[in-house]
């Protein structure tokens, strides 16, 4: 589903923005880990920070949708889901409420 007007664009442009940053900062951070693991020796502890930075960078392109296949197995991860089930509760609890289809066909016809 496309964004409907330019706020959502820029808001998903600020997203995807923020997590392009993330991926750059996560990179630095486990470089440097693996950089000091090098230099100081022991197991190898950096694993534990790749694997946490790492799951919280899926979440963060899931939620966004860059892996859209499972997206589609998770649909709650898609940004228009929360205004699907709101849309839905609200049908459910009123069925007199003309919906959103409804309205933006009047607007249309209005046009």
């Amino acid at each position: 589903m496309l964004p409907e007007n330019e706020t959502q664009i820029r808001e998903r442009i600020k997203a995807l923005k923020e997590f392009y940053t993330n991926l750059v900062v996560y990179g630095a951070i486990c470089l440097a880990c693996i950089v000091i693991w090098l230099s100081t020796g022991g197991g190898f502890w950096p694993i534990w920070v790749i694997f946490g930075l790492g799951i919280s960078a899926g979440l963060q392109g899931l939620r966004l949708g860059i892996f859209p296949m499972l997206s589609d197995v998770l649909p709650f991860l898609k940004p228009e889901w929360e205004d699907q089930q709101v849309q839905s509760l609200l049908d459910e609890t009123d069925p007199h409420r003309p919906t959103k289809q409804h309205l933006q066909s009047k607007l249309n016809d209005k046009e």
